[in-house]
């Protein structure tokens, strides 16, 4: 007779893939009741807490006879099973018991996480991807990736980002490497375009620049973003052109976001202005620090290409504080491509491009030089050793270093819920590796102790986090990538 029961259960499961019967919904099982092992009725009022979401579909689980499953454990995808299996006497299970959750493991199911299944009530699932229980070091991970290449450039076309990403309250915005904004809510997956003159800022500065006979226009436009709670202002970093002197620099956008459409204007510019340069070495990240702001500059890569000797008051290759007047003093220099930038109690920490090898992160302090071009630990890209490795005492040394380098991009202390054994951990981004890394400082916050790694399989531009801690990454294929703990993390 079980045998009879487990080859009833296979074609269950088969039926997953296969069936023409109705998928399980809460409008499908409206009308369907049942009751829990405690005896509580289940119908329309309640039917929700008991839906599981999982990467095969919504699924009941069942508390039943033994002779049925050996493990007591019966999960289903459709209404008439459902049905069935209540008649037959099955129980309404939490789809979140661990018997269950292992019964799903068992099967090669695996559940999605709320926050993930709750965005497929607006957006359609076949754009979700997600890669269940990825390793770290202290915490595994569910990592989705959701497709929004119908709005954004891919990396891939052109070499510009596809978007940078700001979390504001409820919504995550994602401005495009041209100029485009979308808006998805993390509560349901709607989205919507914003209306902003954004687009038509950055298609009117008709971007040209050839190096050494190659054309980077393509590489030029947005390099960062920055929502200000202060003022309720959205910020942006751009090349922007001098018409009068047929030229490129780096300027900043901002825009009120108390209104719908947003309308954005120029606000300051460096005083280095170029017509032919490598822009993806412009740096660009700017953080609220004290009254203003702090931006990183990068260098260019007019040393590189033209042996270029940047001067002590050339904004390029530094680090600028600007006050509320929009008005810039040097903060510090001696950067070759500043990427990431975060303030954490008062110390300043940049992550930075070296040449061949050599990512740097830096505690960033006034006045201080750090060494570029100088000082390196990486080569050339004709791998000629002429960096001094050793900073000396005139340079600072960063805290931590890779090589070979990992494309470095943003960083952020983690503080949060939803992974507690990474609080207080810096989180680096990484472009070339597609990898998200997790450092530990000591007490000091001057050392780093332990580095450790969670494959994404995408390169990393930006990210945040929200409110309770899942991680939302501006992916370079267009994908918007959440990171959540995963149901089989260790406790």
């Amino acid at each position: 007779m079980k045998i009879i029961y487990k080859y009833f259960i296979f074609v269950l499961f088969f039926a997953v893939c296969n069936s023409t019967q109705t998928p399980i919904s809460l409008s499908s099982i409206s009308e369907t009741v049942g009751s829990t092992t405690n005896k509580v009725e289940i119908n329309s009022t309640n039917w929700e807490e008991f839906l599981g979401k999982s990467n095969q579909g919504n699924f009941v689980a069942l508390r039943v006879d033994e002779s049925v499953s050996d493990d007591r454990v019966l999960v289903v995808f459709d209404v008439e099973n459902l049905e069935k299996s209540i008649k037959d006497g099955g129980r309404i299970m939490n789809p979140l018991d661990r018997n269950v959750v292992d019964k799903l493991a068992s099967l090669g199911i695996l559940p999605l996480a709320d926050a993930v299944a709750n965005l497929q009530k607006n957006l359609d699932p076949n754009k979700f991807t997600t890669s269940f229980n990825v390793q770290g070091d202290f915490h595994n991970a569910d990592i989705t990736k959701i497709d929004f290449s119908e709005y954004f450039s891919k990396y891939t076309s052109g070499l510009l980002p596809s978007f940078f990403i700001e979390l504001v309250e409820n919504d995550i915005f994602m401005i495009g490497g041209r100029g485009n904004i979308v808006k998805m809510s993390t509560n349901d997956g709607s989205v919507v375009e914003i209306n902003s003159n954004l687009l038509d800022i950055i298609e009117s500065q008709d971007y040209s620049s050839v190096v050494n006979g190659s054309d980077y226009s393509s590489r030029m436009g947005i390099r960062d973003t920055a929502y200000d709670t202060r003022n309720n202002t959205l910020l942006v970093t751009a090349i922007k052109k001098d018409d009068k002197k047929n030229c490129f620099t780096l300027g900043i956008l901002s825009a009120d976001m108390s209104s719908n459409s947003l309308s954005f204007s120029w606000t300051f510019e460096i005083n280095h202005c170029e017509e032919n340069f490598n822009s993806h070495q412009a740096g660009g990240r700017i953080q609220p620090f004290n009254e203003g702001y702090l931006l990183t500059v990068g260098d260019f890569k007019l040393p590189e290409d033209f042996g270029y000797e940047i001067t002590e008051d050339s904004h390029l290759s530094k680090i600028l504080l600007i006050d509320s007047d929009w008005n810039a003093t040097i903060f510090s220099s001696g950067h070759r491509n500043p990427q990431g930038l975060v303030i954490s109690n008062e110390k300043i920490f940049s992550s930075e491009h070296g040449p061949f090898g050599g990512d740097e992160i830096n505690i960033i302090e006034e006045g201080k030089n750090y060494g570029w071009p100088s000082s390196a630990y990486g080569f050339t890209y004709g791998l000629e050793n002429i960096y001094d490795l050793d900073h000396g005492s005139e340079f600072q040394e960063p805290v931590y270093f890779f090589t070979p380098s990992i494309g470095i991009s943003e960083i952020r202390f983690y503080n949060q819920s939803e992974f507690p054994r990474w609080n207080n951990f810096l989180m680096v981004s990484s472009l070339k590796d597609m990898t998200m890394y997790t450092l530990k400082l000591d007490n000091s916050q001057k050392n780093v102790i332990h580095v450790g790694e969670i494959y994404v399989g995408e390169r990393i531009r930006d990210f945040t986090t929200s409110s309770d801690g899942k991680l939302f990454l501006a992916g370079d294929l267009g994908s918007l990538i959440i990171v959540n703990r995963t149901d089989q993390d260790i406790p």
